[in-house]
C-alpha cells in the first residue's frame, strides 16, 4: 500500500511540476519554438526506441 501511495503522490507531483512549468513558458514562446521541441522529443525518443530495440538483439 505505501509504495501505490508513494508512486501516486510522486505522478502526482511530477505532472504538476511539469504542468505549471509549461504553462509559465507558454505565453513566452511562439509556435516556431514548439515545431523544435516537438522534434527534439521525437528524436530523443526514436533513439530511446531504438536502443531498446537493439539491446534485445545485442
Amino acid at each position: 500500500m505505501a509504495l501505490v501511495l508513494g508512486v501516486f503522490c510522486g505522478s502526482a507531483l511530477w505532472w504538476s511540476l511539469l504542468s505549471g512549468g509549461v504553462s509559465l513558458l507558454r505565453g513566452r514562446l511562439r509556435p516556431a519554438h514548439f515545431v523544435w521541441i516537438n522534434r527534439i522529443s521525437g528524436m530523443i525518443l526514436a533513439l530511446a526506441g531504438l536502443a531498446v530495440l537493439l539491446s534485445t538483439f545485442l
